[in-house]
C-alpha cells in the first residue's frame, strides 16, 4: 500500500459527558500490532516495521483533522504483550493538541464506553497524500527538529486513566510522523528509537517522555516471549513479581526463539516439498 492509497479506518461519534468525542479505531481487519512498556522512566510504543508505517500515518493524518473531539484509540485485538517478558500493554491514545482536550474523568468514561457500548462504527478513509513530498523535504534538510523548537513544550507522552496518552500540535504530529514512518526504511537489526515529548523538562537534551522503538523481528519476539512467561509462571501467565523472574523469563526468550524460528523453518521447508510433489 502506497502513501496515495487511503487507510480503511473506523469512526465512532460518541456523546461523553456532554462531548461529542470523534473516536477513529483501527479496523479488524488491520494486520498490524503494536506494543507499550515503561522502562529506563521512559514510555515506549513497540512495534516492527509495520508499526512504523501504520503510526506515522495515523499520526500524519491526525494532523490535519478540524473536527474539535477527534482522536485515534489503538485498542483490543490490535495490541500484544511486550515483546521482552510478555507484559500486558495499554491500549494507545493519540491526542491532537489545541484541537481535543481530554481531562482523566473523560477518559475513564471513554474506556468504560467501547469496553461496554461502543456502538456501530462507520469505515472512513484516511488520507496522507502529502507525506510523500515532506519526506522528499525532510531528506534534503541536515536537521529538521529544531524548526519546531517552540511547539515542544506542547508535546506530551503519560499515561493517564489507563491510556499512554501521546499528545502534540499539528506541525508536530507532522513532523514526528514522517520520523516514525521513514524508519520502517532502514530497520536497525538491533532496533531503533524515534523520541517523543522532547521538550527538555528533566534538564537534558536526551532525556524524553517517550519513543516509538521499532524492533524488525517484532512478532517473533512477541511470541518467544509469551512462550517463555508460561514456562515460568505457569500457563496462566501470571505477574512477574521480582527481577528474578524477569531474568529468567529474558533468558527463556532467546531459547523460545530459536526453537520457534527452527519450527518455522522446518514448517516453510515442509510446504515447500509439498508443493513440488
Amino acid at each position: 500500500m502506497t502513501l496515495t492509497t487511503a487507510l480503511k479506518l473506523h469512526l465512532r461519534v460518541l456523546e461523553i459527558h456532554g462531548r461529542v468525542l470523534r473516536v477513529v479505531t483501527l479496523r479488524p481487519q488491520t494486520a498490524t500490532r503494536l506494543s507499550t512498556n515503561y522502562y529506563h522512566d521512559t514510555w515506549h510504543i513497540l512495534g516492527g516495521t509495520d508499526g512504523a508505517v501504520l503510526l506515522g500515518r495515523l499520526l500524519w493524518g491526525l494532523s490535519f483533522q478540524r473536527h474539535p473531539g477527534t482522536l485515534v484509540v489503538i485498542d483490543g485485538r490490535h495490541l500484544v504483550p511486550t515483546p521482552f517478558e510478555a507484559d500486558p500493554p495499554d491500549p494507545i491514545l493519540l491526542i491532537p493538541g489545541g484541537l481535543t482536550r481530554v481531562d482523566d474523568d473523560l477518559l475513564r468514561a471513554l474506556r468504560l464506553r467501547l469496553r461496554r457500548s461502543p456502538g456501530s462504527p462507520a469505515t472512513i478513509r484516511w488520507h496522507t497524500f502529502g507525506m510523500p513530498a515532506a519526506i522528499a523535504a525532510l531528506e534534503c534538510r541536515r536537521s529538521y527538529r529544531d524548526a519546531l523548537h517552540h511547539l515542544r513544550s506542547r508535546e506530551r507522552m503519560a499515561r493517564r486513566a489507563g491510556y499512554l496518552c501521546y499528545t502534540a500540535p499539528a506541525a508536530i504530529l507532522r513532523e514526528t510522523g514522517v520520523g516514525i514512518y521513514r524508519m520502517h526504511a532502514t530497520p536497525d537489526p538491533w532496533g531503533s528509537y524515534y523520541p517523543l515529548a522532547d521538550n527538555g523538562r528533566h534538564g537534558s537534551s536526551w532525556s524524553y517522555d517517550g519513543e516509538f522503538q521499532q524492533l524488525p523481528g517484532f512478532a517473533c519476539d512477541v511470541s518467544a516471549a509469551r512462550v517463555a512467561r508460561r514456562e515460568v509462571l505457569g500457563r496462566a501467565g501470571g505477574v512477574l513479581v521480582s527481577d528474578a523472574d524477569r531474568q529468567t523469563v529474558y533468558r527463556r526468550k532467546d531459547k523460545a526463539n530459536a526453537r520457534l524460528r527452527t519450527a518455522r523453518s522446518r514448517g516453510i521447508a515442509l510446504a515447500a516439498l509439498d508443493d513440488t510433489d
